[in-house]
């Protein structure tokens, strides 16, 4: 067997390049490496083969083995580099996907910080006069005094009250709206029947001639 002169670069159509991965992977041929090289040394030595040396043909094979398991190690390697790689650029997708929702979520909070409630702007009656105002439902429906909610169950409590006022003020629009239409057509009604009267008087003084009015 004629050893070869030089080693070329591997090509990507190569088998040992495009087989599957053996399952389970080969044990690491480094340990090997040394003995096969030591009797490579040997040979090398001797090439007439007079001592007790392994044959060219068995170093052949071993290294073609070495060869092999060499690159089925690689080959796993590139494989889980891959899906390494696939599995980080995930995990980078869902951190990036967590980062903005955590600063949406900052952005949020310092809006609802932010927030300052309508009806603290709105003027509202004296606390006192509304209770003293207030009817026995409303009363009761409050929480106990000096409770964390009480403050805001009374607040609660005005605005539903100043929206009651509100809602029959809007009634009361309403119907004064419609009485100043109904008054606005009787008007309207009244000049028109106005105009045909004193149309008819004047047709009617021109026919006895006693001239217009």
């Amino acid at each position: 067997m004629v050893l070869p002169s030089q080693i070329l670069p591997q090509h990507q159509t190569d088998p040992l390049v495009t087989l599957p991965l053996p399952s389970p992977l080969p044990p690491s041929p480094l340990p090997a490496l040394s003995t096969l090289l030591a009797h490579f040394d040997t040979l090398l030595a001797d090439p007439s083969g007079s001592k007790n040396v392994v044959p060219p043909m068995m170093i052949a094979t071993a290294m073609r083995q070495i060869n092999r398991d060499a690159h089925a190690l690689l080959n796993a390697g590139r494989v889980g580099a891959a899906e390494s790689r696939a599995e980080l650029d995930r995990r980078d997708t869902v951190l990036r996907g967590v980062e903005y929702e955590r600063n949406r979520i900052r952005e949020e909070i310092e809006r609802c910080l932010e927030y300052v409630p309508a009806y603290t702007g709105a003027e509202l009656p004296d606390r006192q006069a509304f209770l003293e105002s207030a009817s026995e439902e409303v009363k009761s429906g409050l929480p106990n005094v000096g409770s964390e909610e009480y403050d805001y169950a009374l607040i609660i409590a005005q605005l539903e009250e100043e929206l009651k006022e509100i809602e029959e003020r809007e009634v009361d629009v309403a119907a004064l709206t419609k009485d100043r239409d109904s008054l606005i057509k009787a008007k309207k009604e009244i000049k028109l029947k106005f105009d045909l009267t004193e149309t008819w008087l004047t047709d009617y003084a021109r026919s006895v001639n006693l001239g217009p009015p």
